[in-house]
């Protein structure tokens, strides 16, 4: 990708109702192929950017190039549609090559039709995280950690995004982000020699390929607070739900986001006329008011739990489980989607209870005390006003217990309802020291690559000490933010700290159909070994469950010590 920088040909600076600084700026076709506009926010240090139609070009298959062009380039949006345009790439041959090389269908899903695309840069992973979990209707890709720019430069998204006055601390929360490149590091220096030994590389693209699975493996140490660049395309009546999603979340963070992503979306028209744009349709960005009745009713139904016997009967983790193996649970058809949707809004507010416990709490209640919790749940809800995802399950359910890193590549399943019960997004109660307590009590995963493979031992044990160095430093500065602030303060900041080695646990409601689709371009050779040996153990639990799903199992389990599959590129 070419280094050189992008200069946009016009550029405003203006203060918005909310205090913070943005800059405007527009590329030409010229430098950019197709007209991009870019809004920074200064505060906040994310940048926005939606790409303009153009007559001369492919404007749908330019658009979709740029997209995928994400998951595997490490430049932001700007430099990525200028290597268009210097290289003169054709974006049809390109994406022929995506389509046959990689097998990347979803491409198509980007070629814009009444879909509007916003390109994100400079941003914590856990804002794309955030938004594909809303997702159903969307296309877009991610930054792949293999391809992000050298993670020497990825800072944490700064503190004072989520602590007031937090000067005194940045340093020391910064120090963190540092010790994660530097185990990051070592461990990718190590572990680039011990595959080589154990794999036996012959020729440049097994070399690369071993290059791909040592970034895979030590991915583990990078934290959600790092940053990342993503591009994210739906319907203007979908981006108008998001944005009123995100208005509601009790991280600032995201009310800031969503009223950047409303201004690039639907901005002044001052603003065009001054930057000589026209936006595609802000006239069909509607309806973005806050959607506050979800929190509304959870912190109703906080309360309600408060006078029922939930936490003596079903049991809460709080104390650090340190390493936990990866594992699927299929919840038993005997619960009922609509007993899943309680125990969803449950969790998102007391995220460390032990789920299957708490199934059976719902499943036996008395018939009155689930009335009472149907009546909070489904309160001031209308059809403007829909239940969210936490309300989106089905009759098979399966709970994916594994990192974070994981559960990142499994979010994009658009086809499944899904809900992460150690993650707090949008739809939650402001982040207390009770809660962050139970989120960081969840342990940690390790890749399969050292945990499965006798001859790495020493690497396996080489990770566990990185990790358990990185959990005491993280434990000791979350203990000081609360001797500054006290134990009320909000803990959204534990967010940036988690490692993608944490553990936590996803909710994927399914049917045969997704299943199907979804294990089998999970398990292929050329993706992490973690979700492929996740995407078998699904295949088998649901071919176990029913003998008219038996089809669905995968015939051969992923071995991370078989060389063939190691180096495929599939």
């Amino acid at each position: 990708m070419s280094e050189k920088k992008v200069q946009p040909q016009k550029q405003i600076r203006e203060t918005n109702n909310n205090n913070h600084d943005y800059t405007w700026s527009v590329f030409s076709e010229e430098d950019t192929g197709l007209r991009l506009v870019t809004l920074k926010d200064e505060k906040t240090g994310i940048s926005v950017a939606t790409p303009l139609a153009n007559p001369e070009k492919r404007t749908a298959a330019h658009a979709a190039w740029a997209g995928a062009r994400h998951s595997r380039a490490p430049g932001t949006s700007e430099e990525i549609l200028h290597e268009m345009g210097e290289k003169g790439i054709n974006p049809d041959e390109k994406l022929e090559e995506t389509f046959k090389n990689y097998g990347h269908a979803s491409v198509a899903d980007m070629a814009r039709g009444c879909g509007m695309s916003v390109h994100v840069d400079g941003c914590p992973m856990h804002v794309p995280f955030t938004l594909f979990n809303l997702g159903e209707l969307n296309s877009g890709q991610e930054k792949s950690t293999r391809y992000q720019k050298k993670f020497g430069k990825a800072v944490l998204h700064s503190l004072r995004n989520y602590l007031p006055e937090a000067g005194v601390l940045e340093q020391e929360y910064q120090e963190l982000g540092t010790l994660s490149l530097q185990l990051f590091s070592e461990q990718q220096q190590r572990l680039v020699e011990s595959y080589r030994t154990f794999y036996q590389p012959t020729d440049k693209n097994q070399e690369t390929s071993l290059q791909s699975r040592v970034l895979d493996t030590v991915r583990f140490f990078l934290l959600m607070g790092q940053n990342t660049g993503f591009v994210f395309e739906t319907s203007a009546r979908d981006w108008s739900r998001k944005i009123g999603d995100l208005k509601a979340s009790p991280l600032e963070l995201y009310r800031a986001f969503a009223q950047q992503l409303e201004m690039i979306l639907a901005p002044p028209l001052t603003i065009e006329t001054e930057l000589s744009f026209k936006a595609e349709a802000p006239s069909l960005i509607r309806h973005t008011q806050p959607n506050t009745v979800t929190q509304k009713n959870l912190a109703a139904l906080n309360t309600y739990l408060q006078q029922t016997n939930l936490l003596e009967k079903v049991p809460v983790t709080k104390e650090f489980q340190r390493y936990k193996k990866q594992n699927i649970v299929l919840i038993p058809e005997t619960y009922s989607p609509a007993q899943k949707m309680v125990a969803q809004y449950i969790l998102s507010i007391i995220p460390g209870l032990h789920y299957t416990s708490l199934l059976e709490w719902i499943q036996h209640s008395p018939v009155e005390l689930k009335k009472q919790l149907s009546t909070i749940i489904f309160s001031d809800h209308t059809h403007k006003a829909e239940l969210t995802q936490l309300a989106r399950t089905t009759g098979m359910t399966y709970v994916v217990e594994a990192a974070l890193g994981e559960q990142r590549d499994f979010n994009r399943q658009r086809g499944h309802g899904r809900f992460i019960q150690h993650f707090p997004q949008v739809f939650g109660l402001p982040l207390t020291h009770d809660t962050a307590d139970q989120i960081l009590a969840t342990g940690y995963c390790l890749p399969l690559y050292v945990t499965d493979i006798d001859a790495f031992h020493k690497e396996r044990t080489s990770f566990e000490t990185g990790l358990h160095k990185y959990y005491d430093r993280l434990f000791a500065f979350v203990e000081k933010v609360r001797g500054m602030y006290g134990k009320n303060v909000d803990h959204g900041f534990v967010l940036n700290l988690l490692p993608l080695a944490h553990r936590a646990n996803m909710w994927m409601h399914g049917d045969p159909k997704q299943t199907d689709y979804f294990t089998k371009l999970r398990v292929r050779p050329g993706g992490h070994i973690n979700y492929r040996a996740l995407a078998y153990d699904i295949s088998k639990l649901v071919a176990e469950s029913d003998p008219l799903l038996s089809a669905i199992a995968l015939p051969q389990k992923p071995d991370p010590a078989n060389r063939e599959e190691f180096f495929s590129r599939a």
